[in-house]
């Protein structure tokens, strides 16, 4: 790089000195600096104090000059160039001149820190003030472009540097996301081992699996199978690394806010890339989207919550779980769980096991949720609405049956969500408006019985207190009697 002060890549003297035997300095990356002293400073009697430091492998020397006689700083500029402070060149006063350290600026900060006036830390893949904030920051789009310019060879693994053999780590790691990407800097010698990814692969493969669901064989499926189908798609490990983290989040307060930012890091990531492949379903691509959105509903549920977020009211501002089965039905259908033979099999197969369950008539308890159907059909104006409700509510009357039966020991975390699926295209909607649908609220409300009979799971915990809440503050007066049972059943006490 050519020297500022002369724009010919030499060393610029202080006025008055005349260049005299040279002092060597060599920066990273091996390219000499040559310093240059006056003939008035005799080098012997003086002191030389050098530090030097690399940052992304460039090195910067500083150093100060004393002697018995005043003599000239010198300061070396970020690049490796030596720049002279000129001093009293004929004055033997015994001081000592200290160069001035500059003060760096960076230019290359996110837009989004630069936006709100604050020091960007340039951390990548997302600066830390982004997920503090859980703001969007650009950083993710800027890579995510720089990555997708660059052509990969078959059997690469994609990093923010450029493509790397596959050959050359041990695997290659390809799917319709596009590869997976180690480390956070560029190049072969950055790729160095990610311990928290680590540490979190090493919490899901041990620990967090097994919460996901109550059969073993579908245990199983999480702990292998999945996995193996993860390491071959970035946007499903990211998916999986996030609900990870989210289990550490729970298990240990310490570093909770650190794991929780991981965790909404690695699924914002996950979710740009798996959104951008919705509109071409095929295959194995349809495969890997199943696996991420029932990832994301564990991740919906299991995210922190404040007290003011509302999922039955359809806000935006909040990943509703109540209303993404509804898009898991359309990628199930494309898969056709009848004919599908892959890693996912136990889940659809066991779930098909759990729907035939509710079929057992001699387990169903007729007079389940009849006064609720009563009313409902008393009180409903709407002749379009009341098959949906009654729908909704036999349905419901079928899983409560089975939680039910025995003691409530045969009762299983599917049959929450075989309810959720079966109700997703007609019946959940309605949720959204609840102005208008008083009766939905005060059914879906007896769901919250399966929900506090499942709280064991760390992922479900307070979600039934939760959503009987906010039901309670949607319905009016007439419509609150409705919901006594639950409530009753809850141990929650209305405001």
């Amino acid at each position: 790089m050519d020297s500022p002060m002369d724009g010919s890549g030499g060393t610029s003297s202080a006025p008055g000195s005349t260049p005299h035997s040279g002092v060597g300095v060599t920066a990273a990356g091996g390219t000499n600096t040559t310093t240059t002293k006056s003939p008035s400073v005799a080098m012997p009697l003086g002191s030389i104090s050098a530090a030097s430091s690399s940052v992304g492998g460039s090195s910067t020397t500083s150093t100060t000059v004393s002697a018995s006689g005043a003599g000239a700083g010198r300061r070396s500029t970020p690049g490796g160039t030596t720049t002279t402070t000129p001093g009293a060149a004929t004055a033997n006063t015994g001081a000592t001149v200290v160069s001035r350290r500059s003060h760096p600026k960076s230019r290359t900060g996110c837009r989004t820190c630069k936006n709100r006036k604050i020091k960007c830390d340039e951390h990548k893949p997302s600066c830390r003030n982004c997920i503090k904030h859980a703001v969007p920051c650009d950083f993710l789009q800027s890579q995510r472009h720089s990555s997708s310019s660059v052509p990969r060879s078959p059997g690469s693994l994609s990093t923010p540097g450029g493509p790397v053999n596959g050959d050359d780590i041990g695997a290659g790691a390809r799917a319709g996301g596009g590869g997976l990407s180690l480390g956070n800097g560029g190049g072969i010698d950055d790729l160095s081992l990610n311990l928290i990814d680590l540490e979190l692969m090493h919490n899901f493969t041990t620990f967090a699996f097994n919460t996901l669901s109550t059969d073993p064989v579908v245990r199983q499926m999480w702990k292998v199978p999945v996995v193996r189908l993860a390491l071959e798609c970035d946007y499903v490990m990211r998916a999986l690394l996030s609900v990870s983290a989210l289990h550490l989040a729970h298990n240990r307060p310490e570093r909770r806010d650190f794991f929780v930012s991981r965790a909404l890091t690695y699924h914002q990531m996950a979710s740009r890339t798996a959104m951008g492949l919705m509109g071409a379903l095929a295959g194995e691509n349809c495969e890997k989207l199943y696996l991420f959105s029932v990832l994301t509903i564990f991740f919906a549920l299991a995210c922190p919550r404040k007290s003011s977020d509302s999922l039955i009211m359809g806000e935006s501002s909040f990943p509703d779980w109540l209303f993404l089965l509804r898009g898991t039905r359309s990628l199930l259908k494309e898969l056709d769980p009848h004919t599908y033979a892959g890693p996912l099999t136990p889940m659809f197969n066991h779930g098909r096991e759990r729907y035939m369950h509710t079929r057992d008539e001699s387990k169903i308890q007729s007079d389940l949720l009849a006064d609720l159907q009563r009313l409902v059909n008393k009180t409903c104006a709407d002749a379009a609405l009341l098959p949906i409700y009654n729908r909704a509510i036999d349905e419901l009357r079928r899983t409560l049956s089975v939680f039910l039966w025995d003691g409530g020991r045969g009762m299983d975390i599917t049959d929450a969500f075989v309810w959720k699926y079966l109700m997703a295209e007609d019946f959940l909607p309605l949720l959204k408006s609840p102005g208008h649908t008083q009766e939905a609220v005060a059914i879906f409300s007896h769901f919250c019985i399966l929900l506090k009979r499942l709280e064991n799971e760390w992922w479900l915990q307070g979600w039934a207190t939760h959503l009987i809440s906010r039901a309670w503050a949607v319905l009016d007066q007439d419509h609150r009697l409705w919901i006594q049972w639950p409530i009753e059943e809850l141990g929650w006490v209305p405001p």
